[in-house]
């Protein structure tokens, strides 16, 4: 069974069955995630002060010791080769337990588990890299991926070289790697570069001991401190021929480096802004429960209430789509759909927490640590916000990752892809309410137009005149991922026992989702179908010409 999703609905398809098919965990799984995230808490609790990382403490070398002792730097592992064992959706609910206490702490096991010694080691036959990746496994050695690059992350080609040693026995990596996550903490390294001879990138592992390696400098950034978040800089650092893993010059989408990076962004943002939002939406009911405006209760406004629920209904949303795109496991994953959690979960984080802000108005536009030091609530509100648009920027800026997915998603219509064939899927939804239901079939309605829409646009240009229309390319992918968005939460609300005393309210989540991402659309759609007025280029053109300062004087 396919799980392209997204090809299927941006080709005019609603795959129903698939959407409610998403396996269940099992209680096993379920129960090694419970164990994991006590065992986390205990270690948080001793080691992690998140207002002081949040000040710019770092996080020091016993709390990685005791995340390396409890198996936390192996989560995928089988326990008896000395991991947690967890599901990917477990390992999911342990990034987003340590970012309620502290982003910093997700962050660096999220970057650690996305590429180190546990993650690939499965994948090598018995070797040089096996034996350098077993031995850091052992040693509970932090890793890092370093490939982003000062000329910026979207560029395919890297600029960082290497360069065959003049005896043929490996290779000498030159150049600089910035924003890498544990890149000032990590003692072995994948590193992108570019093979001199080839002109392919190849990726490297590279020990932080190795001469010539260099931590220029830790990034301070506007929010998520305390990240151990590096600038690295390499000259002639030399890599054993064996330790070198891919050369390939399609090598980001390749297996299993795609698979790998794809699960890497659901884990170091994806998880994060959940947590995030989750928190955020538990202060806003911690303050509103507490006021009163005018002798009323302020949960009792309709703007208030209206604000509520839609942030609740958007942690619900998030949820149900991680849920289902990390239920299936190994060749059946959906990469198209974890790629677009990153979108997802970060803007619908930046909603509730911008929510969140806004309903603690009245605490002050002020930092918890001043909260605290005038005896209200610290409740850190702001920080959160600051955190989050971190998200958005992390992982691939929001807007240029929404044009990456729909140059992807519309280049199946010049290859002549379709949909499965097959007898259409009966859009038969008896356990949802009356409003859901036709939640649902405008959902259907929605991905036929968009279909007709992008049917429409592949006709009328070449792939290259489309690549060009960026604009057009970022609203594609935001019709589809809140298409999506809508039928994720009414499958997930369709398969519960109408039994269940939490059915109820998950309809009223699902409406509420889906009521506010119906607001969202119709700018989408507007937007979709006319072309970008000449004026925007003509304007930027001349601002950045400098024509234009003189009306913008005071």
């Amino acid at each position: 069974m396919s799980l392209n999703v997204l090809r299927d609905m941006i080709h005019g398809a609603l795959p129903w069955d698939r959407l409610l098919a998403a396996p269940e965990g099992s209680p096993a799984d379920r129960r090694a995630a419970d164990d994991a995230i006590a065992a986390l808490r205990g270690i948080l609790d001793a080691h992690v002060d998140a207002a002081a990382v949040d000040a710019g403490r770092p996080l020091d070398d016993a709390l990685v010791s005791a995340l390396a002792d409890a198996g936390f730097l192996a989560m995928l592992l089988p326990r008896e080769d000395g991991g947690l064992g967890l599901s990917e959706y477990g390992a999911f609910r342990v990034y987003e337990t340590a970012a309620a206490h502290s982003p910093a702490v997700s962050m660096m096991l999220a970057g650690h588990n996305s590429m180190g010694p546990s993650t690939y080691l499965p994948t090598l036959p018995p070797g040089e890299l096996r034996d350098l990746l077993a031995r850091h496994l052992a040693e509970g050695s932090l890793a890092a991926i370093a490939s982003t690059e000062p000329e910026g992350a979207a560029n395919t080609d890297r600029t960082s070289v290497a360069r065959r040693h003049p005896d043929g026995s490996g290779y000498l990596l030159t150049g600089d790697k910035v924003f890498i996550s544990n890149g000032s903490r990590a003692r072995l390294l994948a590193v992108t570069a570019t093979i001199e001879d080839t002109g392919q990138v190849g990726v490297f592992y590279v020990e932080s001991s190795a001469q010539g390696f260099e931590v220029v400098a830790e990034h301070e950034f506007m929010g998520l401190h305390g990240a151990p978040t590096a600038h690295i800089r390499m000259t002639n650092v030399f890599v054993p021929e064996g330790h070198m893993v891919s050369a390939n010059e399609e090598w980001r989408t390749a297996s299993p480096f795609a698979e790998l990076h794809t699960l890497a962004r659901v884990y170091l943002i994806s998880a994060p802004s959940s947590a995030l939002a989750r928190r955020s939406l538990a202060w806003a009911r911690e303050w509103v429960a507490k006021r009163r405006v005018d002798g009323k209760e302020l949960a009792s406004y309709e703007a208030v209430q209206r604000m509520i629920a839609a942030s609740a209904a958007d942690v619900y949303a998030m949820d149900s789509a991680v849920r289902w795109a990390l239920a299936w496991q190994g060749t059946e994953a959906p990469l198209w759909e974890r790629d677009a959690l990153k979108n997802i979960t970060s803007m619908a984080a930046w909603r509730v927490t911008d929510r969140t802000v806004s309903l603690l108005g009245a605490q002050g536009y002020e930092t918890a640590r001043s909260k605290a030091a005038r005896g209200v609530p610290a409740l850190p509100a702001e920080q959160a916000q600051r955190d989050v648009r971190g998200m958005r920027v992390g992982g691939g800026v929001d807007f240029n990752l929404d044009r990456v997915l729909a140059a992807r998603l519309l280049a199946t219509y010049y290859r002549g892809e379709r949909p499965e064939p097959g007898a259409p899927v009966p859009l038969d939804a008896p356990t949802l309410s009356a409003a859901n239901r036709e939640h649902l079939a405008g959902v259907e309605r929605g991905v036929r137009r968009l279909a007709e829409t992008c049917a429409a646009l592949t006709g009328a240009l070449s792939p290259a005149e489309l690549l060009a229309r960026q604009e057009t390319l970022i609203t594609v992918n935001r019709i589809v991922t809140e298409l999506f968005g809508q039928a994720v939460v009414l499958a997930r609300t369709a398969g519960l026992d109408p039994a269940d005393e939490a059915a109820a309210l998950a309809q009223d989540f699902t409406e509420v989702h889906c009521d506010a991402s119906n607001g969202r659309l119709p700018v989408l759609w507007d937007r979709l179908g006319r072309e970008l007025p000449a004026a925007y280029s003509r304007l930027a053109q001349a601002w950045m010409d400098g024509e234009s300062a003189g009306l913008l004087r005071i």
